[in-house]
C-alpha cells in the first residue's frame, strides 16, 4: 500500500476510534463510583418573645389601668404614692426600662402643671410576686437603686434614658414592683397653675438583644 493510501485510511478510522473513546469514558463516568447521602430534613427558625403586663390588683381585671386620677389638688397637698406591679412572661432574657409619653402639656415652663408636680420612682425587684406588693403599696421594699426625682414634665420619654434595673431572664414568668410617688410643689408663681391640669403614661419596656 502506497504512503498515500495509507494516510487515507488513517483519516477514515480516526473518527470512529474517537467516538468509541468518548462513549467508554462516559460508560466508565457512569458506573465507575458508589454514592450515598445523609440529610438532615425540614430545618426551621422561630423567633423568641419578650412581653409585659402591669397591673395594680393583683393581675386581677382590669390589667393596666391608670395609677392616679386626681382632682382638685391643693398648694397644701401632700405626697401621695401608688405602687405597680409589672410581669414579664416572654421566653427572651432582657431589660425593663420604664419611662413617661405624652406628658401634657410638655412644655417647660413655672406657669405649666406638669412643671409643678414632682415625681419619685423606686423600684423592688427581688422576692416580688403578684400579689405580695398592693396599690397602697403595703409590702413594698425599695432596692438599692437610686429612685429618680423629676418633675413630670422632665422625666425620661425613651427607652435609653429609662429608669430601672428589671432584667427577666425569660426562664419563667418573673415580676417586678414599681412605688410613684407625685407631689403638686408649686413655686411662687402659684396662681398660675390653678385650674390647669396634667396627664402623663408611665410606660414599661423590655428589649433583648
Amino acid at each position: 500500500m502506497s504512503r498515500t493510501a495509507r494516510r487515507r485510511a488513517l483519516r477514515a478510522v480516526a473518527p470512529v476510534a474517537g467516538l468509541l473513546a468518548a462513549g467508554l469514558l462516559v460508560w466508565q463516568g457512569s458506573y465507575a463510583a458508589f454514592s450515598a447521602t445523609t440529610t438532615s430534613p425540614t430545618n426551621n427558625w422561630a423567633t423568641g418573645q419578650v412581653s409585659l403586663l402591669n397591673s395594680t390588683n393583683a393581675f386581677a381585671t382590669p390589667i393596666g389601668t391608670a395609677a392616679f386620677t386626681v382632682a382638685n389638688m391643693a398648694p397644701s397637698a401632700t405626697a401621695v404614692s401608688k405602687c405597680i406591679t409589672v410581669q414579664s412572661n416572654g421566653n427572651l432574657a432582657g431589660n425593663v426600662k420604664l419611662y413617661a409619653a405624652n406628658v401634657t402639656p410638655s412644655v417647660v415652663g413655672t406657669n405649666q402643671l406638669s412643671a409643678n408636680i414632682s415625681v419619685t420612682i423606686s423600684e423592688m425587684t427581688a422576692g416580688v410576686t403578684n400579689s405580695n406588693v398592693t396599690a397602697a403599696c403595703v409590702g413594698f421594699v425599695a432596692n438599692a437603686t437610686t429612685p429618680l426625682t423629676a418633675n413630670l414634665n422632665a422625666l425620661p420619654t425613651t427607652y435609653g434614658t429609662g429608669f430601672g434595673t428589671f432584667a427577666p431572664t425569660g426562664a419563667a414568668t418573673q415580676y417586678s414592683a414599681y412605688k410613684i410617688t407625685y407631689l403638686f410643689n408649686p413655686g411662687p408663681a402659684v396662681a398660675d397653675v390653678q385650674g390647669k391640669s396634667a396627664s402623663a403614661d408611665f410606660v414599661w419596656e423590655i428589649q433583648s438583644s
